[in-house]
C-alpha cells in the first residue's frame, strides 16, 4: 500500500529549525521570527560582489535546508554551487542578464535528482533509520515497501512534479535561512535551461527547479503588492 507525501507531517518538524536557524548567533544579527521574515524579505537584485560568504556559514544554511518536507524522505534535493567566476560570466547571459549571476556572494542552482527515485535509495534511507533507531524492523520494512510502491508505476512528468515539490520546500527553507542570517535572496527561474545544464555538464539525471542568488544587498528589492487574504482563502470548495 501506497503512503501519502509526507510534507505536511514535517511541515511540523521543520518549523524549530528555520526558527533555530543555522548557528545564527555566530552571523551577529537579531534572530527574526518566520513571520516577520516574510514580511520584510525582497526579492534583491542588485549585490557587494566583494562581500564573500565562508564556505561554513554556506554549508550550515544548507545542513539546515536539507531538514525540509520531501516525500518519504527520499531527499532529492541537490545544491550545485557556482563560485567560479569565469562559469557565472558564462551563465550571465543565459539568465537574461540578471546582475545578481555575477555579483551575489553564492549562486546555487537547485537541483532535483531523479536517482533518488530508485528503491536501493529508498531501502539505504530506511535502513540508516532503522540503526539509528528511529523505529524498528517491521516499520523499516513498511515504510520502504510502501515508498517504492508509490514511486514505480509513476510517469516521468509525476516524478518532475515530485521534485519540483520537494526542491521548492528545501528552496523556501534555504530562504529564510539566509534572510534569518541577515542576508538578501533572490530567486530565479528566468533562464535557459538547456544551455545551463549543457555549460555547468548537468546530466539528464537531474532536474533544475530554479537558481537562488545570496549575498549583502546595495540596494533594496522594491515593494511588491500582495492580494488581501480573503481573495486567496477558500473553504471546503473554489469557484
Amino acid at each position: 500500500m501506497a503512503i501519502p507525501h509526507f510534507c505536511a507531517l514535517f511541515s511540523l518538524l521543520l518549523l524549530p529549525t528555520i526558527m533555530k536557524g543555522a548557528t545564527n548567533k555566530n552571523f551577529g544579527v537579531d534572530k527574526m521570527n518566520v513571520k516577520n521574515i516574510l514580511e520584510k524579505r525582497r526579492s534583491v537584485r542588485h549585490y557587494d560582489s566583494s562581500y564573500k560568504i565562508s564556505s561554513e556559514i554556506l554549508t550550515s544554511l544548507i545542513e539546515s535546508a536539507s531538514k525540509s518536507p520531501n516525500g518519504n524522505n527520499i531527499q532529492a534535493t541537490r545544491y550545485l554551487i557556482i563560485e567560479d567566476q569565469d562559469l557565472r560570466n558564462l551563465l550571465f547571459p543565459i539568465a537574461f542578464n540578471q546582475q545578481q549571476v555575477v555579483e551575489a556572494s553564492t549562486l546555487i542552482v537547485m537541483l532535483g535528482d531523479y536517482q533518488a527515485f530508485d528503491k536501493n535509495n529508498i531501502i539505504e534511507i530506511h535502513e540508516e533509520g532503522f540503526q539509528a533507531g528511529f523505529f524498528d524492523e517491521s516499520l523499516r520494512d513498511y515504510l520502504a515497501n510502501a515508498a517504492i510502491n508509490y514511486y514505480e508505476n509513476k510517469s516521468n512528468e509525476d516524478l518532475k512534479l515530485e521534485l519540483t515539490r520537494d526542491v521548492s520546500l528545501a528552496s523556501m527553507s534555504l530562504i529564510l535561512l539566509a534572510n534569518e542570517a541577515g542576508f538578501e535572496t533572490i530567486t530565479m527561474s528566468g533562464y535557459d535551461s538547456k544551455k545551463l545544464k549543457a555549460i555547468l555538464n548537468v546530466s539528464e539525471r537531474y532536474l533544475d527547479v530554479m537558481l537562488i542568488a545570496i549575498g549583502k544587498g546595495t540596494k533594496p528589492g522594491h515593494n511588491t503588492v500582495r492580494h488581501k487574504v480573503n481573495k486567496v482563502i477558500y473553504r471546503n470548495e473554489i469557484i
